[in-house]
């Protein structure tokens, strides 16, 4: 078998050409088709940073409010143990004294060398205020008003003064104070020299 390569060429040409037909595509649909997928491809990019962004945000806020709350839970902690040991003062005071202004003084003379405590005297009042850091820009403030027996009105606490210590003090205040140094800056420069 000899083959005539001209002519299985030119066989081959006809029935390329004539068998079927080609279809032509408009270039401008696959033009929009990408450039819809390139801007879809886009969207999800900025969604996907903008969530990444929003979530990094979130975990920052989230981990200085832990850290905010334990600071506040640790001085919480301290300012009871504080106020525990006012209790044990205040109960000493009571028992050596019996009368409202003796016990008063004796307070006053266990706390004037104290500078952590501070006492506020009123004609009939005493108020005994101590601070417990929080952390370097707060603090917690306690107040308490100091009580003697004599002075409460309560049937309960006055038949129960038999058997146990009476009310020695009434909490005030329990609030947390900043005790950073505030710099406000209220200029603004609109006009540059």
């Amino acid at each position: 078998y000899t083959f005539n390569t001209k002519a299985l060429r030119k066989g081959l040409m006809i029935m390329n050409t004539s068998g079927s037909k080609q279809k032509n595509f408009p270039i401008t649909n696959i033009g929009s088709v990408t450039l819809l997928m390139i801007f879809i491809v886009l969207c999800m990019i900025t969604f996907a940073a903008l969530s990444l962004s929003s979530a990094a945000s979130d975990y920052q806020t989230a981990r200085k409010s832990a850290t905010h709350a334990q600071e506040y839970y640790k001085a919480s902690g301290r300012a009871e143990e504080t106020l525990a040991k006012i209790d044990q003062v205040l109960k000493n005071c009571y028992l050596q004294t019996s009368d409202i202004a003796g016990y008063y003084k004796n307070i006053e003379q266990h706390y004037k060398n104290n500078s952590d405590i501070t006492l506020k005297r009123t004609s009939d009042s005493l108020t005994l205020t101590y601070q417990t850091k929080i952390n370097d820009k707060q603090a917690l403030q306690t107040r308490l008003l100091i009580l003697h027996p004599s002075e409460q009105t309560d049937k309960r606490s006055l038949s129960s003064a038999k058997t146990a210590t009476p009310d020695l003090y009434r909490i005030t205040g329990w609030q947390t104070l900043s005790t950073a140094d505030w710099n406000g800056d209220n200029s603004l420069n609109l006009l540059k020299k």
